[in-house]
């Protein structure tokens, strides 16, 4: 017996079986479900799918046989392969020279008849075979052989599907540019490593002078920059570390089992100093640098952190630590601080409980720990007057606590921001449905309720039919209710078609008021885009009154704007009756603050507009000329 030889093209060919990445792999019940077809239709006792590697046969899947792999001078397969397109038919091994000595053929298996079919993948090459075996000889019928030849072609398919999917899941993990592991598969690693237990070091990156290149060089120049920033990290650290790309020139390095922080420092040094290193970029040298913050877990990070929040709450500790660095100057090396970690605890507490139960946004349902407060927006000088409600959002949960507005808003992110919206809004409408059938509604008799809405919530499609069909679900009507929204909303990105929504719902009655005007980024110009009825003076205008002239020409101004447009003003943060005399006397007639009312629980209203409001008339009579 003699083995087969290679065939001509056998580097290739085994570099092509390699990227199916399918040796030494388990069973699939796709390969097993054919190879037990193959032995039924050409009534064979053995079938097998055979992989020819470089000094072995190994079986993906096999009937009748329990053999995992042999070697290929034994294999019936390998002399299969070298004619990838036809079939090896063998009657009986005894009589072929090729076989005869084979120990499979004359050692207890008693082998005699074989079949066997190229897997030939779409470049030509013939990775293995689908065979057959039978203890007796025999000749295998032609619609044996072209049954096989199917059945073959199906076990081709699915293993291009198999790397198909491989490829995809690789791109899906895969920062193009440079080749690196992108933010999906460094967090997946790093989930992993803390995971196991062991000690691991994360080293946030951020580069310097990448946007000045970018924007003066053109994009190939940034793209050259993070191409090298990506080569000299990976040269940077150890083997066993890893390197990824978790943004537009953010990197991170996470280096397992890190021998401790001198050890970590050095490595981190030694980023640093690679990347301050320019970068060659035709003719020219561009210039780069970077600002590296480093935490090391688990000592960095909380104790009582949830395990599936560790590997977000490492990371922010080491971006932490990045942005204080980058505050004391761009280039340096940032470390941990014990207080950075608390703080994310707390904001990774914050959204645990936020999410605990989480309904889905716009059903209704409503958030745990969501609540409305009201304050009332009234009018300035006698006869007094209420003119509005506007609805706050509050959220309390006996794991975290009272937690700020701001401070929620700022982390939740839009999603969640979505969902609490509308459950606050929900409970606003439901409370003021509530107020105006009970002993309040005289007094409520033309006031409205006014809800906010976030530039994350305008942006999602159907929120003006959203809101329509909440204030219709409480039994109001959109004459009852004011919109306000930021300045930030009326920003480019907000689509006409949104903004068309919402003058629709004015078109329908409801008011539109953009809220703490004067703070926000937009021109002029952007007011056109939307038809109001108001704007809310933002507070620290009102509250710098008597203190900086120029907060009284901004209200004056203001003031005299809003009524060449038509549009009411209402002055937010009015806390002294100073500051309620120099708004009247600058031509603003509607007022919102402490002075007044502070936000207060839906029940404790109608005590206010029989007590409180009486009280606040008699002090503005008492400080308003003419009152």
């Amino acid at each position: 017996m003699s083995p087969a030889p290679l065939p001509l093209n056998e580097a290739e060919r085994l570099a092509a079986l390699q990227s199916y990445r399918v040796l030494d792999t388990g069973s699939e019940a796709a390969f097993d479900d054919l190879v037990a077809l193959a032995a039924r239709l050409t009534q064979s006792p053995i079938a097998m799918v055979s992989l020819v590697d470089a000094g072995r046969q190994w079986n993906k899947a096999r009937v009748g046989a329990d053999i995992a792999e042999l070697p290929r001078e034994d294999s019936f397969c390998a002399h299969t392969i070298l004619a990838p397109g036809q079939p090896l038919v063998v009657p009986d091994a005894t009589r072929d020279e090729r076989f005869r000595d084979n120990p499979f053929v004359t050692g207890p298996a008693a082998l005699r008849a074989y079949l066997g079919v190229p897997l030939v993948n779409p470049e030509g090459h013939a990775l293995g075979s689908l065979c057959v075996f039978d203890n007796k000889s025999r000749t295998f019928e032609t619609s044996e052989v072209g049954t096989l030849q199917t059945l073959a072609r199906a076990v081709t398919a699915n293993l291009e599907l198999r790397r198909a999917l491989r490829h995809t899941r690789e791109a899906a993990l895969t920062d193009p540019l440079t080749g690196l592991p992108n933010r999906r598969a460094t967090m997946t690693a790093l989930a992993e490593s803390l995971a196991a237990g062991g000690a691991v070091a994360v080293i946030a990156i951020d580069l310097d002078h990448f946007k000045e290149a970018n924007d003066s060089e053109g994009h190939a120049a940034g793209d050259a920059l993070l191409q090298a920033a990506a080569q000299r990290l990976r040269e940077a650290v150890r083997p066993s570390d890893m390197v990824g790309r978790i943004g537009g020139d953010e990197f991170v390095l996470l280096l397992p089992e890190p021998g401790g922080h001198a050890a970590v420092c050095e490595i981190a040094s030694r980023a640093s100093a690679a990347l301050h290193r320019p970068v060659p970029f035709g003719s020219r040298l561009l210039r780069l640098g970077a600002t590296l913050g480093v935490a090391l877990a688990p000592e960095d990070v909380p104790a009582d952190a949830a395990p599936e929040e560790r590997a977000g709450i490492v990371l922010r500790i080491a971006d932490e630590a990045l942005i204080r660095a980058k505050q004391g100057g761009r280039g340096s090396i940032g470390h941990a601080r014990r207080e950075d970690a608390a703080q994310l605890l707390r904001i990774a507490l914050m959204l645990r409980a936020f999410d605990a139960g989480a309904p889905v946004a716009g059903t209704g349902q409503p958030v745990p720990g969501a609540s409305v407060q009201l304050q009332p927006i009234v009018t300035l000088g006698t006869p007094h007057a209420l003119v509005a409600l506007e609805a706050l959002a509050r959220w309390t949960h006996p794991e975290v606590g009272a937690v700020p507005p701001g401070e929620m808003l700022a982390v939740i992110g839009p999603e969640r921001t979505a969902r609490f919206g509308h459950a606050v809004r929900d409970l606003a409408l439901a409370a003021f449905a509530t107020l105006r059938a009970g002993p309040a509604a005289a007094a409520l008799a033309g006031t409205r309720l006014a809800l906010n809405l976030s530039a994350a919530e305008v942006s999602r499609a159907g929120i003006a039919l959203q809101l329509a069909t909440q204030v219709e679900r409480a039994g109001l009507s959109l004459r009852d209710i004011e919109i306000e929204i930021t300045e930030e909303v009326l920003l480019e990105r907000v689509s006409d078609s949104t903004l068309d929504q919402l003058a629709a719902l004015r078109g329908r009655g409801a008011r539109l008021v953009l809220d703490d005007f004067g703070t926000g980024n937009s021109g002029l110009s952007q007011l056109l885009r939307l038809p109001l009825d108001g704007v809310k003076l933002d507070k620290r205008f009102v509250q710098r009154l008597g203190l900086d002239a120029r907060a009284a020409e901004i209200v004056r101004a203001t003031v005299s704007l809003a009524g060449g447009l038509g549009l009411a003003v209402v002055a937010e943060g009015v806390e002294d009756e100073r500051q309620a005399a120099m708004l009247q006397a600058l031509g603003c007639d509607v007022v919102q603050g402490f002075l007044y009312a502070e936000p207060m629980a839906p029940e404790a209203l109608p005590d206010w507009l029989s007590q409180g409001a009486a009280r606040n008339v008699h002090r503005l009579r008492q400080v308003v000329p003419g009152g």
